[in-house]
């Protein structure tokens, strides 16, 4: 009896044993994956960031931030709305957000290479034009090397808030073409793919959200077919530099003596482009 109560012990005290290191190894394993899981979200974070939605003060660009992980070449403008102002630019390639509403020159792009970025949006109704966007690329702050592609957006594509025939009136002769184009597309969300490069002109895509399926929340919704515009480094003719400088910048311009308003829900910056 003394016997088969002794093996009886011994056979618990294995089974507890057992049981006790099967536990700590478990515990082991989900610490483990705590601390990988950490990690990951570490460095996922490290590859996007955002910078707060504003109102934007007319001639005073916003800077938009910069991934710890890396640098920004996708970009998500969420909810853009332009308000009676001239123009709203988002840019790249200036040497610092006190020169990017400007033209690009020696004196206020990159000093290297001279290489300046920019989509704009240009309301049109303040003069004698009509609504209408474009991308820019300029190697050398050369005008004779400057390549601008139309984006072929309409107004009602662009973020134009709506005025009012009294609004309209304040433009003086404008005021019969802007009585025309006082209808807008008002808040819309654009997304861009701007890539890094060490040499040459970068590929330049732009989406704008709900056009031809894409869906900027979706990166892959987001290709060079349903793209707004999708620009090769070879379709920029003279460009021999990069834009070695990854700060971007939005801004808005006055109409004249109009105080006008921009705003944005908030900008969102990825490491990784949505075209592979």
């Amino acid at each position: 009896m003394n016997k088969l109560y002794k093996f009886s012990a011994l056979a618990l005290a294995s089974c507890l044993s057992l049981t006790l290191i099967s536990c700590e190894q478990e515990d082991n394993k989900d610490n483990n994956s705590s601390v990988l899981l950490g990690l990951f979200s570490l460095v996922e974070g490290a590859k996007s960031c955002e910078t707060p939605g504003s109102t934007l003060v007319l001639s005073t660009p916003v800077e938009i931030c910069s991934p710890a992980g890396g640098s920004g070449v996708h970009f998500v403008i969420h909810d853009l709305s332009n308000a009676f102002s001239h123009s709203v630019i988002f840019s790249g390639g200036y040497k610092s957000k006190d020169y990017a509403l400007n033209g690009p020159t020696a004196g206020n792009v990159l000093v290297n290479n001279f290489n300046a970025f920019q989509f704009w949006m240009y309301d049109g109704r303040s003069t004698s034009g009509s609504p209408a966007s474009a991308i820019r690329y300029e190697p050398n702050y050369a005008a004779s090397a400057a390549v601008r592609v139309n984006t072929g957006l309409t107004a009602a594509d662009l973020p134009i808030a709506v005025v009012t025939d009294a609004q309209c009136d304040t433009f003086g002769a404008a005021a019969t073409n802007c009585k025309v184009n006082k209808a807008g597309g008002e808040k819309k969300t654009f997304c861009l793919d701007v890539t890094q490069t060490t040499s040459g002109a970068s590929r330049i895509t732009l989406w704008l959200d709900g056009k031809n399926g894409a869906n900027c929340n979706v990166k892959s919704s987001l290709t060079a077919e349903n793209a707004v515009l999708n620009k090769l480094p070879s379709d920029f003719a003279n460009n021999l530099s990069p834009l070695d400088t990854r700060t971007f910048y939005l801004a808005a311009g006055p109409a004249g003596t109009n105080s006008g308003s921009v705003s944005f829900g908030k900008i969102t910056v990825s490491t990784e482009t949505a075209i592979k």
